[in-house]
């Protein structure tokens, strides 16, 4: 049975790792060295994290961590790569891949998004073009906005979102 708790202190090397697995590797590609988690444009969607705006969900199965999304607030002089505004919190979701394919994505997603609209009219995302995960982020009300370097900036607003569910 899947279980979706908040991001504890203890869960920061698991989402570390989830980071790793965050990075797309296009097909036929070889994967990164783990060492470009320490690169300051990578290691910055972690340092610190807890500080205030970070929110994050972890998905277990029997007791395993198999996935985790969280959410940072940027400032204009230190963000991620789909920065949009001060306001707006960007997403990073990944899942083993040994659990991929079986909706956990989605229900992560869709439990940190719950958790987002409480507080922010837009999060925002980044994604490779030819990953999977862009049907997914349409599906859960995204709209690519934008490009940085060869990855789709992603937006979500919540007012869109509430007036299509009227």
């Amino acid at each position: 049975m899947l279980i979706l708790r908040a991001v504890e202190r203890a869960d920061i090397s698991f989402l570390r790792d989830m980071l790793y697995e965050a990075l797309f590797i296009p097909p036929g590609q070889a994967p990164y060295p783990r060492e470009i988690l320490d690169l300051p444009e990578i290691a910055r969607y972690l340092v610190d994290f807890g500080r205030p705006g970070d929110t994050g969900v972890v998905a277990m199965i029997e007791g395993e961590r198999v996935g985790a999304a969280w959410a940072r607030l940027w400032t204009e002089s230190e963000h991620g790569y789909a920065f949009v505004d001060e306001d707006t919190p960007e997403i990073t979701i990944a899942i083993r891949p040994e659990s991929r394919g079986r909706d956990i994505g989605t229900m992560l997603l869709e439990e940190l998004l719950h958790k987002l609209d409480e507080r922010y009219e837009t999060s925002s995302l980044s994604v490779h073009p030819r990953s999977p995960a862009v049907r997914l982020y349409q599906r859960l009300g995204f709209s690519h906005v934008d490009w940085v370097g060869e990855s789709m900036l992603m937006v979500r607003y919540r007012s869109e979102i509430s007036a299509v569910a009227l």
